[in-house]
């Protein structure tokens, strides 16, 4: 009979969603490797390659394991029974990593093999259950956790030296007494929001680039990404569904832009629906957001649908 089984407050059985990347398999070694650098971060930022390598066939079925993977593994198993895959594929090879992904799956963790697999960029989509059970993850990316956390998950950040540090935590939550990993839930998103009832009047209205860049600048005095809002002489502002919107918030996400996004979700927590109506963001014709990181941040946490976004103007729209 395992732990759970015997003793713990939560309304069911939660679904126990476990990372790979960083997690079970070393992404972060060979990208610093290749470029002799001591944090793969450096690379992606002296060299804009990072990307690239991981899009090279074979990258991610020649992943070597993690030191305690197997011992996470197990004692996951151990205590619940059970365990699933929740992994962010390659957002330029979707099909070929997520292939990549399955055939190391198979070759390192054949037994005891994952309850189930799922690759999607969006880990926050499955934090809880349609019963509001909430859902467990195990993952070594903050924004991840937080997001998770934020739509009623429970969190556990990974990191591979503190592998017993986890299982304590996954016993805890097991049993309805684990702590949240931040200080700042949903709940308080939520309160931010509904005391702020002011919503933008969004009308088609048209920009000048230059009016863009004067806008940006006035929230962000560094603001440095001008290219691609002067490569599009006019803009105009449209209400977008936040998943159809991508920033780099994820290591493996191919920002067209190489930015390496390190999101303060202490800043994040203090963004308001007020802030995310009034100040629109600014997008790409892709919908990579170029302004606004934090606030896309702020609306996916606080499960905001539809946000104010300038983005380039087509004349047959």
């Amino acid at each position: 009979m395992k732990f759970f089984e015997l003793k713990n407050n939560l309304k069911a059985r939660p679904i126990i969603y476990i990372d790979m990347d960083g997690v079970l398999a070393d992404f972060f070694t060979p990208l610093a490797k290749h470029h002799g650098v001591s944090h793969w971060r450096k690379a992606r930022r002296i060299h804009d390659k990072v990307d690239k390598i991981a899009s090279k066939p074979g990258f991610f079925s020649h992943l070597k394991i993690l030191s305690n993977a197997k011992r996470l593994i197990t004692g996951v198993v151990k205590l619940a029974g059970y365990y699933s895959i929740l992994s962010s594929p390659l957002q330029a090879e979707v099909e070929q990593s997520s292939k990549e992904k399955s055939e190391w799956l198979q070759k390192h963790f054949k037994s005891p093999s994952p309850h189930s697999v799922l690759f999607d960029h969006e880990k926050f989509k499955y934090a809880r259950q349609a019963n509001g059970t909430p859902n467990i993850l195990i993952d070594d990316y903050d924004t991840n956790i937080y997001l998770w956390e934020a739509n009623g998950g429970i969190g556990i950040l990974y990191k591979n030296k503190k592998c017993d540090q986890a299982l304590r935590q996954l016993h805890d939550a097991l049993t309805g007494e684990f702590k949240h990993t931040y200080n700042v839930p949903l709940a308080i998103l939520q309160k931010k929001i509904e005391q702020a009832t002011e919503d933008v009047d969004v009308h088609k209205k048209l920009w000048t680039n230059r009016e863009v860049i004067k806008y940006v600048k006035s929230i962000h005095d560094d603001y440095k990404l001008t290219k691609p809002i002067l490569a599009h002489k006019t803009w105009i502002l449209k209400m977008i569904p936040t998943n159809e919107l991508s920033s780099p918030e994820h290591y493996d996400q191919d920002d067209p832009y190489r930015r390496v996004i390190d999101l303060d979700w202490d800043h994040i927590s203090d963004i308001t629906k007020h802030d995310i109506m009034n100040r629109p963001l600014v997008a790409d014709n892709e919908g990579w957001v170029l302004d606004g990181n934090h606030r896309i941040a702020a609306a996916r946490a606080a499960g905001i649908k539809l946000v104010p976004v300038l983005v380039p103007y087509i004349n047959n729209q």
